[in-house]
């Protein structure tokens, strides 16, 4: 059976199963969202300084939009001289031409086609999009050699046509 209860940020009458009316009760999302929001304290990340927001209770000496940014920064005072741009590109010259030559190049973990796609495109490639290698050669990743495919299902069809001979 409903009981009476008031809303916990405006007021609101409304009616509520009695297990539902121990603590914060609210008569909709909004005021719950408004509510949690009353109390938050606007700061910049120490990192970026980029704006945000947080509670009372999670504000510390630095804050950190992101555990990106905790982790960098992290990162850069435990170990300032560890993985720097050149430290990175020592590392992969010491690896390149270890392997037997067979799979897609990358660079620093990234597959170099998709790399040049991205540039050739101006902007970031969408995780379903494809990168076809015009000519069958996965090492070439010429920006001329490179045609970007919105699905899988796009790209196999390419291929049975070449397949048929049709393309």
């Amino acid at each position: 059976m409903p009981i009476d209860v008031n809303c916990t940020f405006c007021g609101k009458a409304m009616q509520v199963k009695p297990y539902k009316a121990k603590g914060n009760t609210f008569c909709s999302r909004e005021c719950s969202y408004k509510h949690k929001a009353r109390n938050q304290i606007k700061t910049t990340c120490f990192r970026c300084g980029s704006p945000m927001t947080k509670p009372p209770s999670q504000t510390s000496i630095r804050d950190f939009c992101s555990r990106s940014c905790n982790l960098k920064t992290i990162n850069a005072e435990l170990n300032p001289t560890r993985m720097t741009y050149e430290t990175r590109i020592k590392i992969r010259k010491s690896r390149l031409g270890s392997g037997e030559g067979k799979s897609y190049p990358k660079l620093f973990g990234r597959h170099l086609h998709r790399i040049v796609a991205e540039i050739k495109l101006g902007r970031r490639l969408r995780p379903r999009e494809v990168v076809h290698h015009n000519d069958e050669n996965k090492r070439n990743a010429s920006p001329v050699n490179l045609t970007v495919f919105g699905s899988q299902s796009e790209h196999a069809t390419l291929h049975a046509k070449l397949n048929r001979g049709d393309a």
